[in-house]
Parts: structure tokens; sequence; C-alpha cells
């Protein structure tokens, strides 16, 4: 009988140390941050920054489960269990919920404009400078096209929400980049609102990056930084702290910066760049 008890104790103590070891990521099916299929399936930039923690964390073992993207953040909030995700925005709301690193993980250009070059020369843009978005929805009457209950930041929203009388074309539903990029591609809209690399991703894969370019906008912020957030349970602290320390390592990496620049066009990247460089520098 004694036998029986010190067994399943020592089972218990076994159990506990590799639940303790296993870390539970959240995927999504979301390009370019996670590439599940096609001929850049695993090239994703989020999914590749997980294999450089992985690579530096060799006593934990990464489990990686694939939610729909409506479900993620319920999940990692959810405290009957644990889950950590990658590149999440802190919120007073999320932090209820959610304890997040200390050290982001990710740090991506804000909001961004997508445009035919055609259409770029016509108005003389130079797009190297950052330009008005209210100038070009209200004075120039460009038609721009959005997704559906998506936000691009506070200055941008209140300006789409401001413009009454700008042509605005709003689509819903699941691939709605990659419509509008073909509606951009074929000049039904004029510009198309969304993140730089999810612009250069899908005018990529479709073919379309030597006809589009991209255009910063004066009143969105220059970059957003995006942490892990694992569920705020007592295991799911521990695994924080310990990506957080792997965090630091990381990104002192080469690797890592490339990974953050992998899916940005040319005439973007020095921005990134040059600030990956001052973060270096100052560690």
């Amino acid at each position: 009988m004694l036998r029986v008890f010190i067994f399943s104790i020592v089972c218990g103590c076994v159990s506990l140390n590799v639940q303790s070891k296993t870390i539970n990521w959240v995927i999504v099916d979301f390009a370019p941050y996670y590439i599940l299929n096609g001929q850049y399936a695993g090239t994703g930039r989020d999914e590749s920054v997980i294999s450089l923690l992985e690579t530096q964390l060799p006593h934990y073992t990464f489990n990686r489960v694939i939610l729909p993207s409506s479900r993620a953040l319920q999940e990692v909030s959810n405290p009957n269990k644990t889950f950590c995700m990658l590149s999440l925005y802190q919120s007073k709301h999320r932090r209820q919920h959610i304890s997040f690193s200390e050290e982001s993980s990710t740090t991506g250009l804000s909001p961004s404009l997508s445009i035919h070059k055609e259409l770029l020369s016509q108005l003389q843009i130079d797009a190297a400078d950052p330009i008005s978005f209210s100038q070009l929805l209200n004075e120039q009457k460009l038609t721009l096209g959005i997704s559906m209950s998506r936000s691009y930041g506070v200055e941008i929203d209140k300006i789409i929400n401001n413009s009454a009388d700008a042509s605005i074309i709003i689509r819903p539903g699941r691939d709605t980049l990659a419509s509008l990029t073909y509606m951009l591609k074929k000049k039904r809209i004029d510009i198309l609102l969304g993140y730089p690399s999810e612009h250069f991703y899908i005018a990529k894969s479709m073919g379309y990056d030597d006809e589009l370019t991209q255009l910063q906008l004066i009143e969105a912020a220059k970059l957003s930084d995006g942490y892990i957030g694992c569920t705020d349970t007592t295991l799911g602290n521990e695994h924080v702290n310990v990506l957080n320390e792997a965090l630091i390592a990381v990104k002192q990496q080469q690797a890592y910066n490339e990974i953050l620049l992998r899916w940005l066009p040319d005439n973007l990247r020095p921005i990134l760049a040059q600030r990956l460089q001052k973060n270096a520098s100052r560690k």
C-alpha cells in the first residue's frame, strides 16, 4: 500500500513537471504572421519568432494549437487553460486576464496605404515621404477600400468615421484584403488601407508586387509593439517570465531582425531596420 502511495506521488510530480515544461502556443491562420499553406508556408513572422524561442529554450516543449482568429484571445484569456500567444497588443481589459512579457516580442509598422504605382506617378507623390490620409480621402477624393470591423488606430479610425462624403468601399468576410487588392490592381479602388507586411505578402503572393507600392501616413504612429501574452494563471506567469528572458537573448540575433523585416517592401524596410538597430544599441 505504501509503495502504491509513493508511486502515485512520484507520478504526480513528474506530470506536474512535464506540464510546467510545456508551453501551448495559439497559432492562427493569418498571413504573413502565420503562413500555414502554400509556397511560403512556415515563413510567417510570428511563427518564425516562436521557432527562435524554441531553440533558445531546449528544455521546454512547444505545443502549437491552431485556432480560428475569432477564438484566439478568448482561449488565451480562459483561466481554465494556459495558452500563450505572440504579438499581442496590451490594453487595460486584456491585462485583467492575460499576463504580458516586459520585452516586446515583435515590432511592426503602423497602417499604410497600398496604391497603384501608375496612380502614384499621376499624383506626383513621392513614396518615400509620409502623406496625409485625410487629404487623399477628402481633398483628392480617392476611393478607399477597407475591411469591415477592423481598427486601424484612433486617428485613422477617426478620419474614416468623420469622412461622410468620402468614397469608401467596405468588404466583409474572410480574405477581404486579397479581394480588395484585386480591386486595387484592376483600378476599381484607388487606395487600400491595411498593415505593411500584409499588403506586401498579398501583393507578392498574387503576383502584383511590381505594380503596387505603399505609402506611410502622417496621421499614423510610425511603429507599434506586440508582446507575448499568456493566460494569467500560476503556470502562465511562469511561462511569461521564462519567455521574457529568452526574448532578451533572441532579440540580439541577426535572424530575429531578418524575420521582422522579411515581409516588408524595400521602401519601408529602412524605417523598421533603424528602430531595431537603436534597440540593439541600448542593450
